[in-house]
């Protein structure tokens, strides 16, 4: 060895968030191929739909998990220059419905397991593909039944985390804020389909009352959470206010897609801020609160909850 020549640099092992965003990033471009060569064949106007927006959607997903300084490659190469085409990419619908189920379950395990900043975007990604998978499986009868979405108890670690590079959480002031307002945003949902419950009759009425069951049993639970991490407890109020006062008419129909947006916006946001064990309940409440949306909304943003101006998710 030469004297005096610097040592040869030797790039530490990758780390959870690094790996998980290499194989998002690999299966966000194979869906977006899948997605481009279904539109380019062309499709009845409701499939052609839900391709259009997954074809909008994925570039915006996939720009959201690089670093910055990857960013920076990007906008310095050739912007004549073509990526290939994944050899994976699908053919067909049923395909291309197979790789958005695991593209969804994928950023589910891994906003379970990642950094804080990665979590949140990573989560919008499962959320958003959630709710593709619902509007692609209402468009094409072939497709059948929606694959259920991972539950709370199905989100334990999957993966081994490199003890080289482990993975960070944000402030607790973050956490217990973001906690009070999901909780907050739950007892009041329940309200609201407990006085809808009353309004309406038969399979709807009772539609209600379980989405009614459903938000309170999740409020207590964040609540169990709040009171072990030394968080505040929101309690349950006896009234809540409603829009247009007594809840008009008009107000009916749009007051559950209202509430199940405000919901997604908040159990996201709590995924980013909340400790690893706690994850599972708001990253699988987002997962079902997108499904009702896709149900229902003909768009969603690519990255619910986040906005274009959020600083880049990789390290």
């Amino acid at each position: 060895m030469r004297l005096g020549a610097p040592a040869q640099y030797t790039p530490p092992p990758p780390g959870i968030d690094d790996l998980y965003r290499a194989d998002l990033l690999a299966q966000i471009v194979t869906a977006r191929a899948g997605a481009q060569r279904l539109l380019s064949e062309g499709a009845d106007d409701a499939v052609t739909s839900v391709l259009t927006a997954l074809a909008e959607a994925l570039p915006v997903q996939r720009i959201a998990l690089l670093t910055g300084a990857e960013q920076e490659k990007e906008a310095s190469a050739d912007p004549s220059t073509e990526a290939p085409v994944p050899a994976d990419a699908p053919e067909d619908l049923p395909s291309l419905a197979e790789v958005l189920h695991a593209l969804r379950d994928l950023a589910a395990d891994a906003a379970r397991q990642v950094s804080g900043s990665l979590a949140r975007p990573v989560a919008a990604v499962s959320a958003h593909t959630a709710w593709a998978l619902v509007r692609l499986h209402a468009a094409a009868e072939e497709l059948g039944e929606v694959p259920v979405a991972p539950a709370a108890e199905d989100l334990e670690p999957t993966r081994e985390v490199p003890a080289t590079d482990p993975p960070s959480i944000g402030a607790s002031e973050d956490y217990h804020s973001s906690l009070a307002a999901t909780q907050a945003e739950e007892w009041y949902a329940g309200y609201a389909h407990e006085v809808m419950a009353g309004r309406t009759a038969d399979a709807t009425r009772e539609a209600h009352l379980a989405l009614c069951e459903i938000h309170r049993d999740r409020a207590a639970e964040l609540g169990a959470y709040a009171e072990e991490d030394g968080a505040e407890v929101v309690a349950r109020q006896a009234v809540y206010a409603l829009p247009a006062g007594s809840l008009a008419e008009d107000a009916v129909g749009a007051l559950p897609t209202r509430l199940s947006q405000s919901l997604l916006v908040d159990h996201l946001a709590l995924v980013g801020a909340a400790p690893f064990e706690r994850r599972p309940l708001p990253i699988a409440a987002a997962l079902a609160e997108a499904e009702r949306l896709g149900a229902v909304l003909e768009e969603l943003p690519p990255l619910p909850s986040l906005t274009a101006e959020d600083p880049p998710a990789g390290r």
